[in-house]
Formats: C-alpha cells, structure tokens, sequence
C-alpha cells in the first residue's frame, strides 16, 4: 500500500520538526517500529510525540499509515485529514486518505479525494496511472460509467496487457452499448486464458442482447473461478429477479453487499426487491444507501419515490416524481406512477393528462420497434 512506501519519504521532514535530541531519538523509535512491523507499539509513539509537537503534519501522517495498516480506517482517516488541514498541497497525504476512505468503504469522499490527487499529480508521477485506475474502481462501484470511459479509456493503449484496466473498461463501455469495443477487451481478457473477468464480460454482452440464460451461464462461471467479485453476484441477482426466482435474488445480492457494502446495482435492485415484498424498512435503508452514493440515478429515484408512497406519504412521492419527470420527461414508468397517485389525490385533471403522456410515449416506443422490425426482415 502507498501508505507504506511514504514512511521514508516522510522520515526526514519528520525529524526536523523535532527540536531537541531526545524528541529526535523518540521520533526516530517510532519510525524503526512501523518499518519492523511493530504497529501497535509505533502508534503510542507517535500518539506520544504528538501531544508535544501537534503541528507535526508528516507525523500525523505516518500515524495514519500505522492505523491503517491495523484495520483503524476511522482513526487514520481522522490523523490524515488533522495532517492535510496543516499541509493542504501534500497530495501524497492526500492519496492516502483517499485509500483510508476506500478500505473503510466510503467510496464517494475518497474517489473526490482521488480527483484532487490525480488533478494536482503531474503526470510523470509513476502513480498517476494508478490513481487513474482506482478512480476508475470507484466511478464503477458507484454505477458512473461514462466517468470509466473518460478516466480509463486513454490508458488503454499504454496498458493493453493490464487485466484490471481491460475489465473495468470493459464492463463500463457495455453498460453504455459501446458493444464493439466492449467485445474488443472480451477478446483480450479470453486471450489470457479462462478467466472471471472474461466471463463477466461475456455475462454483460449477453445480458444486453437480452439472452439471459447466457448471461447467467457466464456469471456462474465467473463465480466459480472467483468467488469474491461482488459484482458477479450483482449481476447474478439481477438477472434471477428479472426471472422472478426471488429468493435465489435476494441471496445473491446480500452475498454482494456482503463483499461490498457499497455495490451500488446490488443496494439499488435489492431496494427494488424488498419494497415489492412490503419490506419497506429494509428497503429504504438500501435504497436511501443508493442514492447517498449516486444521487441523480434515475431508477434509484424512481423506486425511492415509490417506496415513499408506499410508506403512505403521496404527496411527498408526488414531489419526488415531478422532479425527476422534470429532470427526465423521458421517463414513461414516472410519468404512468404520478397518474396512479394523482387520482388517488383527488387531482383527476393531472392524472389524466400524466395517463395521456405515458400513452403517447408506449406508442411511439411501439412504433420504434415495429419499425426496427420491418428493417431487420429486409
């Protein structure tokens, strides 16, 4: 971790900071005892040293380093952010608070913190690309696919061997219907052998030719070589919901979020799931995790405004569906759900003519196909 690799570059600016020999010499122990791997010990040094010198940035620094080293996210995250409010332009500081953040799972704060370091970063930096990766995880994890093309797909012709790069572009670029290269780095990856993320990526192309029973072939073998990727059993989920095998759904999406808490499909669906059981709670907690991660989704939007009417606050749901029609007219299941809520309002004039909307748009969607139809028969 980078957290490790920057004791020594702090080591020297840490102990000028000390002002006498003996401040020198407990400084210098703390230090010897991270690097031997004695962390516990090297944190009540530095908690030691810091109580005379608070202002010691680099100290706090290396503090953090320990306590992340011992699964203490909170605590490190807290040292880094005291070490940045002292040495704001250190984006080295900066980088490893972003990987506090990520290993404690608050996605959103360290890929902003990753956006600061890859902005201020030169590019010459043996890191830069990393940073440009781990942004790229994060924008994923959070449903922002078009933010993995931009931040990855520059990085492709420099990386072509890197598996990670090639998955996560991969799946980003077929999730917005680039299928021609999203079938490029399918090739790739299945170049490299009989891989998890080849057969993700073969799940993702089937499941957007609409051939389920492909697609879900493809994700249990990419669980059977890798049973840690948390968005293989997302998609899992996924695609046993959308065939109404529920509970094989539901298992899937917690075995997910089990892996990780922030998958952002896996809170989405599962929010989808239990408000159609009536588990309304549960569902509120998943769906209001969803948009604390990603606040302008469309159907993480949807469903939340129709939980709150279920919860029996319609006009609350009436306001939360005028805002997202307004954001997206697009949207037809919107347009049809404030006709339903509306007449139960007693407001029949507006229900009729949201009614008349959603008709207007089922039409033209029927036409698109039958024109589509017609096309592929010639």
């Amino acid at each position: 971790m980078l957290w490790r690799s920057t004791i020594l570059l702090l080591l020297s600016a840490s102990l000028a900071l000390a002002q006498n020999d003996s401040a020198q010499q407990a400084l210098r122990q703390a230090v010897e005892l991270q690097q031997s791997g004695h962390y516990a010990e090297a944190i009540d040094a530095y908690k030691a040293f810091l109580k005379v010198h608070p202002e010691a940035a680099p100290v706090r620094s290396n503090l953090g380093a320990a306590l992340a080293h011992e699964g203490r996210f909170a605590e490190a995250i807290q040292q880094y952010t005291l070490a940045l409010k002292a040495d704001p332009a250190n984006y080295g500081i900066r980088m490893n608070l972003g990987l506090a953040l990520y290993k404690a799972g608050d996605i959103p704060k360290a890929v902003r913190e990753f956006e600061a370091v890859y902005k201020a970063q030169p590019t010459s930096d043996p890191n830069h690309d990393r940073v440009a990766l781990l942004m790229g995880e994060c924008y994923l994890r959070q449903g922002e696919n078009e933010k993995v093309v931009a931040v990855l797909d520059p990085l492709e012709a420099a990386h072509p061997d890197d598996q990670a790069l090639n998955y996560m572009l991969g799946t980003a670029l077929l999730h917005e219907g680039q299928t021609d290269r999203g079938a490029q780095l399918i090739q790739k990856l299945l170049a490299k052998g009989d891989t998890a993320e080849a057969h993700m990526l073969m799940a993702y192309t089937w499941y957007q030719a609409h051939d389920k029973a492909k697609a879900l072939v493809e994700v249990n073998q990419a669980i059977a070589l890798n049973p840690n990727l948390p968005e293989a059993y997302s998609l899992k989920g996924r695609l046993e919901y959308l065939e109404s095998d529920l509970d094989d759904a539901e298992s899937a999406f917690r075995k997910s979020l089990e892996l990780d808490g922030n998958n952002f499909d896996s809170l989405q669906w599962m929010g989808t799931l239990l408000r159609e059981q009536g588990r309304l709670p549960e569902s509120e907690k998943c769906l209001t995790h969803a948009l604390q991660l990603h606040p302008g989704e469309i159907r993480a939007r949807f469903q939340y405004a129709r939980l709150v009417s279920d919860e029996g606050d319609d006009k609350r749901a009436v306001l939360l569906l005028e805002s997202l029609v307004k954001d997206h007219p697009e949207y037809t299941e919107a347009h049809r759900t404030l006709a339903t809520i509306y007449f139960r309002l007693g407001r029949p004039d507006d229900g009729r003519r949201e009614r008349q909307i959603a008709a207007q748009m089922d039409a033209a969607i029927q036409k698109r196909d039958q024109e589509q139809g017609r096309s592929m028969t010639k």
